[in-house]
This record gives structure tokens, sequence and C-alpha cells, in this order.
């Protein structure tokens, strides 16, 4: 088989995979509501993240001593 045909072979099959995985996840979304409130928890948790990394990235010293370590 050419080379060629193997990396569409690659392709098509990274794409059946991955197509699966996202079924998977839909049908587990829908299915069960703990996983719901995981995903909102993680969505916060992020967004916490996001600002203390955006505030800490300042030049200015001690931009991260409003934020409470917990």
């Amino acid at each position: 088989m050419p080379y060629r045909f193997q990396i569409f072979e690659k392709i098509a099959f990274s794409l059946v995979v991955l197509s699966a995985v996202a079924c998977s996840a839909f049908i587990a979304y829908e299915t069960n509501p703990d996983i719901r409130q995981v995903l909102h928890a993680g969505k916060t948790a992020l967004q916490w993240s996001g600002e203390y990394s955006f505030v800490c990235a300042s030049p200015v010293t001690d931009a991260c001593a409003n934020f409470p370590v917990d």
C-alpha cells in the first residue's frame, strides 16, 4: 500500500475514534446529571484560575496579595 494511503487511513481512523468518543461523552452527559454539576464546577475553577493567572502575571510587585490562598 502506498504511503499516502496509509496517511489517509490513519486520518480516517482517528476521525472515527474521535467521533465515537464524542458520541459516548454526549450520551454520558445527557444521562448522568452528576456530570453536568462536575462540568459546571470545572468551568468555575478554570475561570478563577484564569483570573488569578492574569493578575499575577502583571509586573507589579505583590499583585497576588489581594487573592486569598485557600
